[in-house]
């Protein structure tokens, strides 16, 4: 009866040890490579300031998991760097729609939502986006965009 205390007690204390392993295995979970991403976004040849940007990657092969999308928010002259979702620098190495919008719903301190001001960015570039970019192993510092608020047609400028 002393030694299965003993083991009982043995198993209790690695427990920890066995649930810290499991949760950094992930439960068999994919691993994404990504690599550095950043650029700058301009609208009619201006910085686009305090728009939004995500990178949503598209799912390759047999895979149902295309991983995590990457967000980040411009600078004063239209300048951003990525983060994965999960806090990573950077984007998933492969093709990624891109959308861009500048539209937020703010709220006062009861959450309420109040009147906003009008999205900029023409609807092909976020809710109906046509922009794309592909992340190599190497990234890119020049992942640039820039937007026209006519009808013609835009594409990534890096």
């Amino acid at each position: 009866m002393n030694c299965i205390c003993r083991e009982t007690k043995r198993l209790v204390s690695l427990l920890p040890l066995l649930f810290s392993l499991l949760l950094f295995a992930g439960c068999g979970g994919e691993h994404f490579a990504v690599a550095p991403v950043s650029g700058v976004v301009t609208l009619d040849g201006e910085p686009l300031a305090n728009a939004r940007i995500g990178f949503e990657p598209r799912r390759q092969g047999d895979s149902p998991n295309a991983g995590p999308g990457s967000y980040a928010k411009t600078d004063d002259q239209g300048r951003y760097t990525l983060k994965t979702l999960d806090g990573r620098s950077g984007a998933v190495i492969t093709t990624h729609d891109v959308w861009i919008r500048t539209f937020v719903a703010p709220a006062d301190r009861s959450g309420k939502l109040i009147e906003a001001a009008p999205e900029r960015v023409p609807a092909r570039y976020n809710d109906a986006t046509t922009l794309t970019f592909t992340v190599d192993e190497e990234g890119s510092a020049e992942a640039n965009f820039d937007l026209t608020s006519t009808p013609e047609e835009s594409t990534p400028s890096g």
